[in-house]
């Protein structure tokens, strides 16, 4: 992954949705450890920057399941060549670069002994740990820390809320599905954090061939083991205050 590339292209991206208050989202992110954090503990892009790279995964995932219009300015949603949705191309990059937020200040890191094979000798292996300092739950908490600092449209927020699908902690799961013949955005987003979460991404590193897309991104990619000498999961307590309250039905 190359850090520097990423961060430079999602903040480009980001750039482009014109919206009061991003500027104020855009800062939250650059204080919390948003280009730092693994997208997983283990499952994928269990190592620095996964979760900023798999944002721009899901972001490229969801435009390649889309269609752009006749204006060039939006997007398309498909099924059986009928369009069921019309997606703004602001939409499409606040649902897919903003879904996964709510993992800043979520993990930690910890060492457990392993067995070095080669060696025979037991080391101290770092890992990732769940620590979450905002425990208000997955694709909800997402939205409401969007809604904190921007604006955002009825069809983003059940979009980001839940874009887990059916795996979301819901008591309701005929929540889900009621929202997607409401807003189809919703399915789109879930299929899209699907495509990248299992054909793209690995347990550290994109699988080829999407490790160097875009072509551009691979040069001075950081090699897969250097998270081992460089947990840089920051420490310390998220900086919540400048944001307003949560409003009652956020």
């Amino acid at each position: 992954m190359n850090t520097d590339y990423n961060i430079a292209r999602f903040e480009r991206e980001l750039g482009k949705v014109q919206r009061p208050g991003m500027d104020k989202l855009l800062e939250y992110i650059r204080k919390s450890d948003f280009y730092t954090a693994p997208a997983s503990t283990k499952y994928h892009l269990a190592a620095p920057g996964g979760l900023l790279q798999h944002s721009l995964n899901v972001l490229d995932a969801l435009r390649g399941l889309l269609v752009r219009d006749e204006t060039g300015e939006g997007w398309l949603y498909t099924v059986g060549g009928t369009t069921v949705a019309t997606i703004p191309e602001d939409s499409v990059t606040v649902m897919a670069l903003l879904h996964d937020i709510c993992k800043t200040h979520f993990y930690g890191t910890s060492t457990r002994n392993q067995k070095n094979d080669a060696t025979g000798k037991w080391e101290k292996v770092p890992f990732y740990t769940v620590d979450d300092k905002m425990p208000l739950g997955h694709g909800p908490k997402s939205a409401m820390i969007v809604k904190q600092y921007t604006t955002r449209t009825t069809a983003e927020m059940y979009a980001i809320w839940h874009h887990m699908g059916m795996t979301g902690d819901y008591e309701n799961d005929n929540a889900v599905g009621k929202s997607i013949e409401m807003f189809p955005a919703v399915l789109a987003l879930h299929t899209a954090d699907m495509m990248a979460s299992r054909f793209m991404e690995g347990e550290k590193e994109n699988k080829p061939p999407f490790d160097s897309y875009p072509p551009e991104a691979s040069s001075g990619a950081a090699s897969a083991g250097e998270w081992a000498d460089n947990p840089t999961t920051p420490t310390g307590e998220p900086e919540f205050q400048d944001a307003p309250p949560l409003s009652e039905g956020a």
